[in-house]
């Protein structure tokens, strides 16, 4: 299959609800090829018929090697051009528990396996960027969220920021150590159309394991998901633009 060097492969995990989803209409809009893994198909089976030749899903599990591999490949037998992962646990309940709570670790663990096994193999042309989507309220420098969210995000969300936190360490410093990661820290999260990347502040942090000042403090209540899957096509997604968030930890919110 022939690509042409403005169209993008992408490979996208989290893909059928909230941002996952969000990232991934903009990326079929703005004419790339994305590969998507999926427990379902058919939740994304409107798209797939209307992007015949853009949208390739693959049915499997995200701790699947086997599955993660086959999304991990572009049509063209080469490592995807970005990686992106929109996946987060399903918390239920008054305590916002869940039965699957180490998931997001889990799953980067397993696209980091998967993509060193690619390499070995010799199907990496290039190195791709890795987009991780992950939350404020997580970091251990400067505070991030306004002191009345602090009840939430470190009460009912604990469980949840755990283990965003732990699959952050994995990529700044443990399996993914070396690679070109990009993690974004979206504020609390809300349904709604885009208001445009006019409206998003972004602030962003290296993680130097020690002493590392933030280079600018944005703190704020919510975003949309729309608008954060704008931010990722628009500012990951391309080249030329992505470059500037890489080993950055980029805060997004209004």
């Amino acid at each position: 299959m022939s690509i042409s060097q403005s169209q993008r492969t992408i490979a996208i995990f989290g893909a059928t609800g909230g941002t996952g989803l969000a990232t991934l209409k903009f990326c079929l809009s703005y004419g790339h090829h994305v590969n998507v893994l999926v427990r379902t198909p058919s939740k994304l089976q409107t798209l797939a018929d209307q992007y015949l030749t853009t949208l390739h899903l693959t049915q499997g599990d995200i701790r699947s090697i086997t599955s993660l591999k086959k999304v991990l490949t572009s049509q063209t037998g080469a490592v995807v051009d970005t990686i992106i992962s929109g996946i987060g646990m399903a918390l239920k309940g008054i305590f916002m528990t869940s039965t699957d709570p180490t998931i997001c670790f889990d799953g980067t663990r397993a696209i980091l396996s998967s993509l060193n096994e690619l390499e070995a193999e010799g199907k990496m042309e290039r190195e791709p960027r890795i987009v991780l989507l992950s939350g404020t309220g997580i970091t251990e420098k400067q505070r991030d969220i306004p002191l009345a969210m602090i009840p939430l995000y470190h009460g009912l969300l604990c469980v949840a920021h755990k283990d965003k936190r732990e699959m952050e360490n994995l990529i700044m410093f443990g399996d993914g150590k070396g690679r070109k990661w990009v993690l974004v820290r979206p504020s609390l999260l809300v349904n709604g159309e885009a208001k445009g990347l006019g409206a998003v502040r972004v602030s962003s942090e290296r993680p130097e394991e020690k002493g590392s000042e933030k280079e600018s403090t944005a703190i704020g209540y919510t975003i949309r998901r729309e608008d954060v899957g704008l931010w990722i096509a628009e500012e990951c997604v391309k080249s030329e633009a992505g470059e500037e968030w890489e080993g950055k930890m980029v805060t997004l919110t209004y």
